[in-house]
């Protein structure tokens, strides 16, 4: 009787996986990082822009909050309103998307910043005062 040949050897723990796929999944593992470095290292000019998009943002709230009495207006709510474009940027150089925060006599606009945590160090923040408040 002649042995068997042995199974073929595959790349997966199912053996179902072609070489070709694990291939183009690197592939795209791969992208992922270099996007991920980039976007670490922003130069000024990004975080300026975000920088006026959160300022840009914060008028939009300031003039909901000095004409309308309602609570705190959202990113939505602004579009809806028409105090702020469809198109206008809501979020940060690093992808985080702004959060609209009120108080009795303050609005601010706070983003998560670089490390896409909100409550730290480098929080992206700018603040200012409703009409009449």
């Amino acid at each position: 009787m002649k042995p068997s040949a042995p199974a073929p050897r595959s790349f997966s723990s199912a053996g179902r996986v072609s070489r070709r796929t694990l291939v183009g999944g690197a592939v795209v593992a791969a992208a992922l990082v270099v996007t991920v470095v980039a976007a670490e290292h922003l130069g000024p000019d990004e975080e300026a822009d975000a920088l006026a998009a959160a300022r840009h943002v914060l008028a939009a709230a300031t003039s909901h909050r000095g004409e309308e009495s309602g609570g705190c207006p959202t990113l939505t709510g602004l579009v809806r309103s028409g105090r702020l474009e469809v198109d206008a940027r809501t979020d940060d150089a690093w992808g985080g998307r702004f959060r609209i925060i009120c108080e009795a006599s303050a609005i601010e606009v706070r983003s998560p910043g670089r490390d896409g945590r909100a409550g730290t160090a480098d929080d992206l923040r700018v603040e200012g005062h409703p009409r009449g408040g």
